[in-house]
């Protein structure tokens, strides 16, 4: 175990409040003229449905390394799909179109985010390797342009069949992007800080906007996670692509907060700040910086408290412990696809 990497965790909810809170409550303010429905709109939906299971696919490694689409869509699963925004094109382009999509960050960069749902500014911006450096979507490796322009045109497509479940914090370029692909728009807050206190940035936001709050899990996966539950109340509750740390053999290089930490730390000690841990479910050791290391232990946290059973159907990464069931897909799906849906999906 990395005792850096544990103490550097021990900071991160204040260090993410900190450097985003700025940019949030900008974006919630432009976002302004957009809002309409939220979450609580989209519960009493959902109350109306039958659904029992739903699948959170979200964009790490584990992802397409294993192409859960497959089993997914052979399966005739008739829950519900949720995505995080950075799994949506994985989904579009292997002919899977979610349910949801989940957005959340506030993109201090002004033009990360964006990229998830296809980018029409993209000559535009400024250099940036940060989508050339790292296994978020392997599709980018090989032709950004062409990548983006792919996924310009899947989520104009089919964005009318997707519900965006969208903070308030998202960037106003990611609120424009859905609105223009036809996505129906659902409000969220995320929790800042303790509501309850007199000062809390929360509360303030919420007697300004009126849109309700959930907490986070300080990532995508975990809202997504969170919404899943706590606003579509699905009782059972598979995660594929939330692996929360990165495969083995990855150069340091390409991992997420790579820049971030070496700025910190320096190049000598850069490689202290991760640890590595052996996840005996597919006997391999993965690893996690301070970021992955903190969402593990959130997500830990939340899942003893969740109604509903998580499944970890990731097949990799470091989502393991009490209150997981980890477990190929294929078992759960084999749990929640009747065998008449099997057959109605492959007449």
């Amino acid at each position: 175990m990395s005792n850096l990497c544990h103490e550097l965790s021990k900071h991160m909810a204040e260090a993410t409040t900190f450097k985003n809170l700025d940019k949030a409550l900008t974006n919630a303010e432009k976002n302004r003229p957009f809002y309409g429905k939220t979450i609580l709109d989209l519960a009493e939906i959902s109350r109306k449905e039958s659904k029992e299971a739903a699948i959170v696919i979200v964009g790490g490694p584990s992802l397409h390394r294993k192409h859960p689409v497959v089993k997914i869509t052979a399966s005739g699963f008739k829950g519900d799909i949720i995505t995080a925004d950075g799994s949506l094109g994985y989904c579009l382009r292997n002919g899977l179109i979610p349910n949801y999509v989940v957005t959340l960050d506030p993109d201090p960069a002004h033009h990360r985010i964006v990229r998830w749902f296809g980018d029409p500014d993209l000559e535009k911006r400024p250099e940036d390797d940060y989508f050339r450096r790292q296994d978020l979507d392997p599709e980018h490796w090989k032709n950004e342009v062409r990548a983006n322009n792919e996924l310009i045109e899947l989520v104009n497509k089919h964005g009318n069949r997707i519900k965006a479940v969208i903070s308030t914090s998202a960037h106003s370029d990611v609120t424009k992007r859905c609105v223009d692909s036809g996505m129906e728009l659902y409000w969220w807050n995320p929790l800042y800080d303790d509501y309850e206190q007199p000062e809390s940035i929360t509360r303030k936001v919420f007697e300004r906007n009126r849109i309700p709050c959930l907490t986070t899990g300080g990532n995508v996966g975990t809202s997504a996670w969170i919404i899943a539950h706590a606003v579509l109340g699905r009782k059972n509750i598979a995660l594929v692509g939330m692996d929360l740390g990165y495969a083995p053999g990855t150069p340091l290089l390409n991992t997420q907060y790579y820049y971030e930490l070496v700025k910190l730390l320096g190049d000598n000690k850069v490689a202290e700040a991760f640890m590595h841990t052996y996840n005996p479910h597919i006997n391999e050791t993965w690893f996690a910086d301070p970021a992955y290391d903190w969402y593990r232990k959130v997500f830990l946290e939340l899942a003893g408290e969740a109604d509903c059973t998580t499944y970890n159907c990731t097949e990799g990464g470091l989502l393991f412990g009490e209150n997981i069931n980890f477990i190929p897909l294929a078992d759960f799906l084999s749990r929640f696809c009747s065998k008449s849906d099997v057959k109605q999906e492959e007449v």
